[in-house]
């Protein structure tokens, strides 16, 4: 399967099994200081077990203070780093993968409140001083060598390669883009200059570390970044991909910085695949494409059109490390896709580990890597077949019990068959049919479309029950909530009802931006009410942006720092917050997204017939898919029937 993607490929001399590539991303595994952590380890070790050719590791700071990009990343600052490189190179080796160390330095993307020290630039303009240290050319000198350092230390611990983070913001690309270098000294003004500091790192890790030793570098191919004007566009971005293969660069990792660098799912795998494309057509040396890559279609489609010669699979490793291995092996229906959306960013934008909505053993490798196994093929209901029933039943199921779930729908996915049907959402519908194929294949019993009564699942005798039956809309008690005229998000999202005219959205979660997205698109006049001071609060930034850029154009009225206090036949009456003063919007549809509530009911049934019931996902404490399979694992990971 998959011939191209499967085939062996080289980087100068060194040998690849296959072509895909995991990138780097931030996981912020490490143990602080800088060493290599057994939680690292276990990451890196699984995706390698799961068949990937190359390994680029997370961002690897070359220096401390302002050097430093995360609290908990990789270092390679010199000697004392080299055993713990070591022993994340020993253990991705094991598996025939290669591995390359990025070293990065943050440069102006650094933050004083993690480092205690000012973001360092190569210009700081006027105004930025407070913010920013302007480096000297000394500093630019030293901090050239401690790059190189940094890929000798590398190699010292039996790394295959480095790779150079020139992008996304950070200090050589702030050095390569005309819009943070400003400088008249050796390292700035033309482009020559603006490239010097780059080349002299490639040109002494070379001459230190040896020609063949491979040197990769991750470039921006476009930078559409707000507040940075007149930064890196494709014709500049080649001109620079020249000049690293003729400084000594074996391979060009093209990306981009703009909102699009960290996609939500809406976008289209391979969006970007114009960017490598510009780069390969100018350069002999390989390409890496990060373009979106979920399934291994798109991967193998990219190399047929030649827009790369090396794919890159990066938050598709975080959702599914067997990715290579399912893909090359003909179950790539077992796939757990990744969806897009982007918990694993939020959570790190949060100075927290990695996680994952549809792995949450990714960033816990191994604290789950050894269930104990002592079900001895006992029952256990598990009620309701969404992603927190299913990710029970699974980790219930590999424990050795006989897990049995019931849903009273006919689909297995739950709130996912409504969540799917909004704008771009095809990826939920794939997972749900990836969660049913790893269901079956395991050999789950699966019993749907049945009124789940108590009475019945008594007779299966349960060593225990997992109660997963998700939450219901919340009505807040306001007059006028039961009126005609009021319906639910998932009333619409399912096309049970089609308000038409001027319609309301009570909530901005991710249910109400959907809602409202599918309700602008219909051509209906929108209001947009929220109680907190912005719409999308708590979802990932490129997410609330990449929906409120398709509803934006329709002109709704967003009304944040609004509470809904009466709905009546033809308008809703609010108090703006700020000032408490009623503010009345004349509508016929008012659509309630104001979050869901855990059935209390259904639990507090099923408790007292059978005592210890564990609620799970929804059923016990509301959230997102990612906090749904995270409760569920984690619970059915301990699960011990008295």
């Amino acid at each position: 399967m998959y011939k191209l993607m499967n085939s062996s490929f080289s980087i100068g001399n060194l040998q690849l099994v296959n072509r895909v590539v995991m990138p780097a991303m931030g996981v912020n595994l490490s143990a602080k200081g800088g060493g290599v952590s057994d939680d690292i380890i276990a990451f890196y070790e699984t995706r390698a077990r799961g068949g990937v050719g190359l390994i680029i590791s997370e961002v690897t700071r070359v220096t401390d203070g302002a050097g430093a990009g995360e609290p908990n990343q990789l270092a390679a600052r010199g000697l004392n780093d080299v055993p713990d490189l070591q022993r994340l190179a020993d253990a991705v080796h094991k598996y025939n993968t290669k591995l390359f160390i990025q070293l990065q330095h943050p440069g102006m993307m650094g933050s004083e409140a993690v480092t205690g020290e000012k973001p360092v630039a190569p210009s700081v303009a006027a105004g930025q001083e407070d913010a920013l240290h302007e480096l000297s050319t000394h500093e630019c000198d030293a901090l050239v060598q401690a790059f190189i350092t940094g890929a000798l230390t590398a190699q010292m611990a039996g790394a295959d390669g480095v790779e150079l983070h020139g992008a996304h913001g950070y200090l050589i690309n702030n050095f390569l883009s005309p819009a943070t270098n400003r400088r008249s000294d050796k390292y700035g003004g033309s482009f020559e200059n603006r490239m010097r500091f780059v080349s002299e790192i490639i040109k002494g890790i070379k001459k230190v570390c040896g020609a063949r030793f491979p040197v990769s570098v991750r470039i921006n191919a476009e930078e559409e970044m707000p507040g940075i004007p007149c930064g890196i566009d494709l014709e500049e971005a080649q001109k620079i991909a020249l000049e690293l293969e003729r400084a000594g660069a074996d391979v060009i990792n093209v990306s981009c910085f703009s909102i699009g660098c960290i996609e939500p799912g809406t976008y289209e795998q391979g969006w970007k695949k114009h960017m490598a494309a510009a780069i390969k057509a100018v350069v002999k040396i390989p390409v890496i494409a990060v373009c979106n890559i979920k399934e291994p279609e798109a991967g193998e489609q990219l190399l047929n059109e030649g827009v790369c010669d090396l794919v890159g699979v990066g938050r598709g490793h975080m959702a599914d490390p067997e990715w290579c291995n399912k893909s090359f092996g003909g179950r790539e229906n077992e796939i757990r896709l990744c969806i897009g959306c982007l918990g694993c960013f939020g959570e790190i934008s949060k100075l927290l580990r990695v996680k994952c909505a549809v792995n949450p053993l990714t960033g816990r490798e191994r604290e789950y890597a050894h269930p104990i196994k002592d079900g001895g093929g006992r029952t256990v209901a598990v009620i309701g077949g969404g992603p927190a029933g299913i990710e029970a039943a699974l980790a219930l199921k590999e424990r050795g019990y006989a897990p049995v779930i019931f849903d009273e729908r006919t689909r297995l996915g739950g709130s996912l068959n409504i969540a799917d049907k909004g704008y771009g959402k095809t990826l939920i519908t794939k997972y749900v049919d990836s969660l049913t194929t790893q269901v079956n294949r395991a050999g789950i019993e699966v019993r749907l479309g049945e009124k789940i009564e108590a009475d019945g699942i008594r007779a299966l005798n349960p060593c225990g029950v997992f109660l997963a039956c998700g939450a219901v809309p919340f009505k807040p008690p306001v007059p006028g909530i039961d009126g005609c005229n009021v319906c639910t998000a998932e009333d619409v999202l399912i096309g049970k009802i089609k308000p038409e005219g001027a319609v309301a959205v009570i909530g901005s979660g991710m249910t109400g931006l959907e809602t409202a997205e599918m309700l602008a698109e219909e051509g209906n006049a929108l209001t947009m009410v929220e109680m907190l001071d912005s719409v999308g609060t708590g979802i990932y930034p490129t997410v609330v942006h990449d929906v409120m850029s398709r509803i934006t154009p329709h002109n709704p009225q967003v009304l944040t720092g609004h509470r809904l206090e009466r709905i009546t036949p033809d308008k809703i009456i609010l108090t703006r917050l700020t000032d408490g003063e009623t503010v009345e919007v004349n509508t016929d549809w008012v659509v309630l997204a104001m979050g869901v509530r855990p059935r209390r009911d259904t639990a507090d049934e099923f408790r007292k017939i059978f005592g210890g019931v564990i609620a799970v996902g929804d059923a016990n404490r509301c959230g997102r898919i990612l906090e749904a399979t995270e409760d569920a694992r984690g619970k059915a990971f301990v699960f011990n029937p008295k």
